[in-house]
């Protein structure tokens, strides 16, 4: 198995192919996988590293609008004809990804109503968990919300330690840092969470869902209604 979700769901045939003219790729720790509206030149499939897709606007650092596992992958726009990147990607967990280039993506889709099929079920599903993460910034507080982001990053890091800063957090909310010092040191404080040196660790995984605002299910849902 490759790990993949997207990729577990194709035929074997289709996987084969597809792994023919792919590699594997390590990812770094805030690695820049992508420049929006950059041209793009690779599709990627997480296994067990998670990318944050972002937006900047004006002078303002970019923000995080929506994060990618082994659930998913970068480039699902290519099936709609967009061979620029319509927002910046970078690594917020490493591990590793199948790496193919866009060229040979693109002539596998041609090829294959499978692999078209789940591409654009998936890509349907990023565009409604986007539209989802902008009401979240605008009507969730900061609490809620970093609780969500934290069990994101733990489905994903497929593990209950990831390396993560409180500065890359803040940055990744939009909020200044000392706000999110502050819940984290609430949430260690009340035995959700450990941190030290740039690890977090949760602990104890089913208050932190009590802690979570509604995105955090209502992602889920979109995902299993739509895909599986």
């Amino acid at each position: 198995m490759n790990r993949n979700f997207l990729l577990n769901l194709l035929p074997k045939i289709n996987q084969e192919l597809i792994f023919s003219k792919a590699t594997l790729t390590e990812f770094k720790l805030s690695q820049i996988i992508c420049i929006a509206d950059k041209q793009t030149d690779y599709i990627y499939f997480p296994i067990d590293g998670f990318i944050s897709i972002t937006q900047s606007i004006d002078e303002h650092p970019p923000l995080e609008v929506g994060m990618i596992g082994r659930e998913g992958m970068l480039g699902a726009e290519h099936i709609l004809g967009i061979n620029t990147n319509p927002f910046g990607a970078l690594v917020q967990g490493i591990g590793s990804a199948w790496k193919i280039a866009a060229q040979d993506f693109l002539l596998e889709i041609q090829n294959s109503i499978e692999l078209k099929d789940t591409v654009s079920s998936y890509l349907a599903v990023r565009n409604k968990q986007l539209g989802l993460s902008v009401a979240c910034e605008h009507f969730h507080e900061i609490g809620p919300r970093f609780a969500k982001w934290l069990l994101m990053s733990q489905d994903r890091a497929q593990s209950p330690a990831f390396l993560m800063t409180h500065e890359f957090i803040a940055l990744m909310l939009g909020v200044r840092r000392v706000g999110i010092t502050t819940i984290a040191a609430d949430f260690r404080r009340r035995g959700l969470i450990e941190y030290h040196r740039g690890e977090m660790k949760v602990l104890n995984r089913v208050a932190l869902k009590a802690e979570a605002c509604s995105c955090y299910l209502k992602n889920r849902k979109i995902f299993t209604s739509m895909i599986g």
